[in-house]
C-alpha cells in the first residue's frame, strides 16, 4: 500500500506517542531487559488506543496483530527465511487476511539483544515490487535505556526512508 504524506505523519506521531508511553508506564520491562515480546505486546495494547483517534481509527477493516504469522490463508514467507512456521512481524496494522491495508509492520530489538534480521525483513515487507506484502511503512525500533535514546529507522519501499 502506497501512503500518502500525511497517513505516514500520522502513522509516525502514533508510534512516537505510543513509544513515550510504553517509557511512562512499562519501563520496568525495559529495566528488566525483558523479551522484546512482551515490550512489543505492551506497545501494541497501546497503539491500538492511539490509532483509534486518528483517521485509520474510522477503517473498520484494520486490525493490530501481534506475531502474525499469516498471509491470506498461508503463512508469511520469505526468500532466505526458511521457516515451517512463517516469519512473524511483531505489530502489524493490516486488513486481516488480505493484502489490500497493509498499512504498518514493526520490529522491535532491546539494547541488550543482537541485531537480528530486522533490516531484512522490513526491506521485504515494505518492496513494492516483490512478496505479497506491500506495507506502507515499516519501523525498526531498539529500545534504549532512556526514550530519547531510542534508535526509530523507517522503511519505505524496500529501502530505509530518508
Amino acid at each position: 500500500m502506497i501512503l500518502t504524506e500525511i497517513q505516514t505523519t500520522e502513522i509516525k506521531s502514533a508510534i512516537a506517542s505510543t513509544l513515550f508511553r510504553v517509557y511512562e508506564q512499562d519501563f520496568s520491562l525495559i529495566e528488566r531487559r525483558a523479551h522484546e515480546r512482551s515490550c512489543a505486546f505492551r506497545f501494541g495494547l497501546y497503539f491500538s488506543e492511539i490509532i483509534a483517534q486518528t483517521s485509520f481509527g474510522f477503517d473498520n477493516e484494520l486490525t493490530i496483530d501481534f506475531d502474525y504469522n499469516r498471509n491470506l490463508e498461508n503463512v508469511k514467507y520469505m526468500e532466505g527465511f526458511n521457516s515451517r512456521h512463517g516469519i512473524f512481524p511483531d505489530i502489524i496494522l493490516h486488513h486481516r487476511g488480505f493484502n489490500d491495508k497493509n498499512i504498518v509492520v514493526i520490529e522491535f530489538k532491546g539494547h541488550w539483544s543482537g541485531n537480528g534480521r530486522d533490516d531484512e525483513k522490513l526491506r521485504g515487507f515494505t518492496n513494492q515490487e516483490v512478496n505479497d506484502y506491500h506495507y506502507g511503512l515499516g519501523v525498526f525500533i531498539r529500545l534504549a535505556t532512556t526514550f530519547d535514546a531510542c534508535e526509530i529507522v523507517y522503511y519505505k519501499n524496500g529501502a530505509v526512508e530518508n
